[in-house]
């Protein structure tokens, strides 16, 4: 690789890493807000905000998603191992690239795209549909794959 390029490739990972940084700040900031009782905690978190995936942060509503829920989590001193609703859809957004899915698997896109807070999608607008038929099978699917998203270490240190 010629100078040149591996410049630009360096500049170019560093944008990107340091807008994820800008963003989760940001949520970092709006969550003291909504939550001034566990400011500090909050404050603390800012490792636990690392994406898990590129896909994650090419997407700056998902990515502000992903913080968001984590957040509220530490806000509430809740687990914040499990995958989030935006990992989930990074997630199901790679198996429906690769394979048809059944109807509770859409269900649960459905959802999780609901529960990130997404923008309204013809997907979105089908959850009530979904969940009329399939919700049983969408909360067992919506607890496995949140526990294989499982982070071991994202946890905030006392």
């Amino acid at each position: 690789m010629n100078p040149a390029d591996l410049l630009t490739e360096t500049t170019d990972a560093l944008t990107s890493i340091f807008a994820a940084m800008t963003i989760a700040e940001e949520e970092i900031e709006a969550a003291q807000d909504r939550h001034p009782h566990a400011a500090d905690r909050i404050w603390r978190s800012f490792t636990l905000l690392t994406a898990t995936s590129d896909l994650l942060t090419r997407n700056e509503l998902v990515y502000r998603s992903h913080c968001r829920e984590l957040l509220d989590r530490v806000a509430g001193e809740a687990d914040t191992r499990p995958g989030t609703a935006a990992e989930c859809c990074v997630a199901l957004c790679e198996v429906t690239l690769r394979t048809p899915v059944t109807t509770s698997a859409a269900g649960l896109y459905a959802r999780m795209w609901q529960k990130a807070g997404l923008p309204a999608t013809a997907l979105g607008d089908m959850s009530v549909h979904y969940e009329a038929l399939e919700a049983d099978a969408i909360d067992t699917h919506e607890r496995e794959l949140r526990a294989r998203l499982r982070k071991a270490d994202r946890c905030l240190d006392d």
